[in-house]
């Protein structure tokens, strides 16, 4: 090898360090404006709201159960009283909320013939298997926590396009096995005024 092509070779590496040196420094002094800031988007004139994890869509960002419940709450405290009677708050997907995700897969497990009947079930047809498990009353207890003391009561959860994946992945067990489970689901709270 001769000088030049190893003097260009450091040359090389030294940019390169530089480079990364600087997208680190950037990234850290950058971290608490790249922090998860999840909020309730509601429409002006509209019945419906929608909690985001993030105000950067393209950020991946989860909402933890503790968070959940300080959101709503919040936003439901500030809202005017004139403010449009509201029918759904859409959550998204489910997987932005660790634990709706893992209730989903733990719930699957917990009824007896599951695997068999998933196992059963053609990939295409499986949104009707997962009904009983979204609508588990248990999590719609956990879901409806933030409305109490509020005017609304959540009165079910309305769901689409649900996907499926390994339960050792998703379930609290790490030792459940290839067993197919819910994990993820666009997910609404069907939201009544409080009698």
């Amino acid at each position: 090898m001769t000088a030049a092509v190893a003097a260009q070779g450091m040359m090389q590496l030294r940019r390169t360090f530089r480079q990364t040196a600087t997208c680190c420094l950037l990234s850290l002094a950058s971290a608490s404006a790249c922090a998860c800031s999840p909020y309730v988007e509601e429409p002006a004139d509209r019945s419906h709201a929608r909690l985001r994890p993030h105000v950067n869509a393209l950020q991946s960002c989860e909402v933890s159960e503790e968070t959940y419940r300080e959101i709503v709450r919040a936003w439901l405290r500030s809202r005017p009283a004139d403010a449009p009677q509201l029918t759904s708050l859409a959550l998204g997907r489910a997987v932005a909320f660790p634990w709706i995700s893992r209730h989903f897969a733990d719930a699957a497990l917990r009824q007896p013939d599951w695997a068999a009947r998933v196992k059963a079930t053609p990939r295409g047809r499986r949104d009707a298997l997962a009904t009983t498990v979204i609508r588990d009353p248990a999590l719609l207890v956990r879901l409806a926590e933030p409305f109490e003391g509020s005017g609304y009561e959540v009165t079910g959860v309305s769901f689409e396009k649900v996907l499926y994946g390994k339960a050792s992945h998703y379930s609290s067990r790490r030792d459940a096995g290839e067993t197919m489970v819910p994990f993820d689901a666009q997910l609404w709270l069907m939201l009544a005024p409080r009698d």
